[in-house]
């Protein structure tokens, strides 16, 4: 794999081409935190581009976890995806000398973001530590429903683009086996927050319009500032 680095302003994410075996460039943004971290790779839904997680990645760069955000071409199937698109951008996360390669998480939105997600998860099990689902679906069901180990975030609105995307989003977290999953669902009413549907957790996040949740404030779980457990 061929990298070429543009240079960047202090303090702003490195721009990157990443080559994939076929030839296509991929534009990727890294962050990188100050010291030694794990890291996240995420995926934008189809009508978005990396930008769309610029304000999560540096919340992550923030708290000490380095992040990766990748253009995706929506025009491409996932026959021609994956697996080369997905492992160029995998491989240049970890390949960085602040991560800790053994300690990545995933995160997409949208159809392909949540196909792509759960695809590098499921072709990396011994790296991927969590996994982190926005307003999609994916036919992998067989590996959501084997990956108990896995802690995953199930995050979707009433107002979704794209509906009917919540009952998509319900039938992976009822597939999902790991015990530590959650099910985050943003309602359509105004006063109603972010609520985790778990039966020991009740947390209320400040709404958003935007496609990626933003934490009100501090808490052990948000999943802004410890991405499931990272």
């Amino acid at each position: 794999m061929l990298l070429f680095v543009r240079n960047a302003e202090a303090n702003s994410p490195r721009v990157v081409d990443l080559k994939t075996p076929d030839g296509t460039i991929l534009k990727a943004s890294y962050f990188a935190a100050a010291k030694p971290g794990p890291g996240v790779l995420l995926f934008h839904q189809s009508n978005r581009t990396r930008k769309s997680w610029e304000d999560i990645a540096r919340q992550l760069v923030a708290v000490g976890i380095n992040a990766l955000t990748v253009d995706t071409d929506p025009n491409k199937t996932r026959k021609q995806r994956w697996p080369g698109d997905l492992d160029a951008a995998f491989e240049f996360l970890t390949s960085q000398s602040g991560v800790k390669r053994d300690v990545i998480g995933i995160g997409g939105a949208g159809v392909i973001g949540v196909e792509d997600s759960v695809e590098t998860a499921r072709r990396h099990p011994a790296e991927v530590k969590s996994l982190v689902l926005l307003s999609g679906e994916t036919e992998s069901l067989d590996f959501l429903r084997q990956a108990a180990q896995l802690p995953e975030l199930f995050v979707v609105a009433d107002d979704d683009e794209y509906p009917p995307i919540v009952e998509a989003m319900e039938l992976l977290y009822v597939t999902a086996s790991s015990p530590s999953r959650k099910f985050v669902h943003y309602s359509a009413a105004h006063e109603a927050p972010w609520l985790w549907y778990d039966p020991s957790i009740s947390v209320e996040f400040q709404p958003t319009g935007d496609t990626e949740p933003t934490c009100s404030k501090s808490i052990p779980n948000c999943p802004a500032s410890s991405w499931i457990g990272l």
